[in-house]
């Protein structure tokens, strides 16, 4: 499976594939390429450039581990593969330049909206358990947001600029057992908050949360928590039984 973010090589150039699309294949195919063992061994390279932790989009692309995904490589590659390698590096750490905003050693993604800027994680920040039940306003997500660094990190630069995020914990069915809870700087998104710029929000290679709960103790389930899948569909998982990731959001003023 191609992984974030991958592209191919070419003697005297380097394409990366778009966002969301990370195939090698679908890649070629747009470029006029056969995908086949001949041209693998005359004209291009299938590389990969992906952060060392998955998910985990750091900054600094020095640590992000370099991978050719084929067997077979040409000979002009095979002759010079510290220039191809540095090449792809330099053309990856431009196109994260280009399509994102690099801010305390990760990636954001900047939407205006309600004459606010929503800062997006592009990728996680960790994998965690939601909690022991899928109100958010008590679950390890929160708490751990609440502690982190990246939360001070936040304050320190943008004091006096950050809006609190109201996080309105309405089920999917209609109850509002949990109420509304205010996250004063780093939040996860409800449902309604990702259904409103989810179109606007790139793809992941990481399934994470939304603090949106499936029911609430009025229908007698508190297990399930809304999450999002790396092709952007989403449904309901349990809050307690595996790892999701945690992508978080803050706001500041425009």
């Amino acid at each position: 499976m191609c992984e974030f973010k991958s592209g191919i090589i070419f003697k005297n150039r380097v394409v990366l594939a778009p966002l969301g699309d990370e195939s090698h294949s679908s890649l070629l195919d747009s470029l006029g390429v056969e995908d086949s063992e001949f041209n693998a061994s005359k004209k291009f390279v299938r590389a990969e450039l992906t952060p060392p932790n998955k998910g985990i989009i750091i900054s600094d692309i020095s640590k992000w581990r370099y991978r050719v995904d084929q067997d077979i490589v040409p000979e002009w590659y095979s002759n010079d593969p510290e220039r191809y390698e540095k090449e792809f590096r330099n053309i990856v750490a431009d196109f994260m330049s280009e399509n994102f905003t690099e801010e305390f050693g990760y990636y954001w993604t900047n939407i205006h909206m309600d004459g606010k800027v929503w800062h997006f994680m592009y990728g996680i920040l960790k994998e965690m358990i939601f909690g022991k039940n899928n109100n958010y306003s008590e679950s390890n997500v929160r708490k751990y947001l609440e502690e982190c660094k990246l939360r001070h990190d936040i304050e320190d630069k943008y004091s006096g600029k950050i809006v609190p995020f109201e996080n309105n914990l309405l089920s999917m069915d209609g109850f509002d057992d949990y109420g509304f809870v205010t996250d004063n700087i780093l939040s996860i998104p409800t449902f309604d908050l990702f259904r409103k710029c989810g179109n606007r929000l790139p793809l992941i290679n990481c399934p994470y949360l939304l603090s949106t709960p499936s029911q609430t103790p009025s229908r007698n389930d508190t297990t399930l928590v809304m999450a999002v899948h790396s092709d952007g569909h989403e449904d309901f998982d349990g809050c307690n039984w595996i790892d999701y990731g945690v992508r978080p959001f803050f706001i500041t003023e425009s």
